[in-house]
């Protein structure tokens, strides 16, 4: 009788044992898929701040590099040639302008980036940023546009390495924007020609 008692206790307490084994396991598996849960949802957060952020960097300076372009063709070749009194206060006011966004919009911009990237990524905004204002020194010189053009393709293939360097981060592959594009751009070179869509129409008076 007591043989039989010791075994059914036993039994019983190896099951409960089993029992209470399972619940601790289905728990800390539990508690591992919330984790993990927790953990891609908290990436997927970054990574889309990450992105929003980089875009907004590099809309304004792709902008910027062109407003300071759109203010150097004012500038005569060698400069030896003076602005006329309007295109004097177009510049002028443009440049007020730009330098305002460079302090107002571009700055700020560039404070987002510096929280959230790695160090070459900031690094690299911080050069765009660099250069977006030194492009403005010829223009406040009325220099030569000659002296302006090649630090203005210079400063748009800066940019360019940080668009790649913050691509590279956000787990995306190069692209080149910034080489010359074929004489059929937009045109996708597969597609029906311009002439395949013209349309015979009779004659007027036929």
């Amino acid at each position: 009788m007591a043989s039989d008692l010791t075994v059914a206790i036993l039994t019983g307490s190896f099951a409960l044992a089993g029992v209470i084994g399972g619940v601790l396991l289905s728990g800390r598996i539990s508690r591992r898929t919330d984790e993990r849960r927790v953990e891609s949802e908290d990436e997927r957060r970054w990574l889309m701040e990450r992105r929003q952020i980089y875009g907004a960097f590099l809309g304004l300076a792709e902008s910027m590099l062109q407003e300071i372009d759109g203010l150097a063709v004012f500038l005569s070749s060698d400069g030896s040639q003076p602005l006329s009194e309007d295109d004097e206060a177009l510049v002028s006011e443009g440049l007020f302008e730009y330098q305002l966004k460079w302090n107002e919009d571009l700055q700020p911009a560039l404070g987002e980036v510096q929280l959230m990237a790695t160090s070459p990524v900031v690094d690299l905004a911080d050069r765009v940023s660099g250069a977006l204002m030194e492009l403005t020194a010829t223009v406040e010189l009325r220099g030569a546009f000659q002296d302006h053009y090649p630090m203005w393709f210079q400063a748009r293939d800066l940019l360019q390495v940080l668009r790649n360097s913050m691509r590279a981060e956000l787990g995306l592959a190069e692209v080149d924007v910034a080489s010359p594009r074929s004489p059929e751009w937009p045109w996708l070179p597969d597609r029906p020609a311009r002439a395949s869509y013209l349309q015979q129409h009779p004659a007027e008076g036929a």
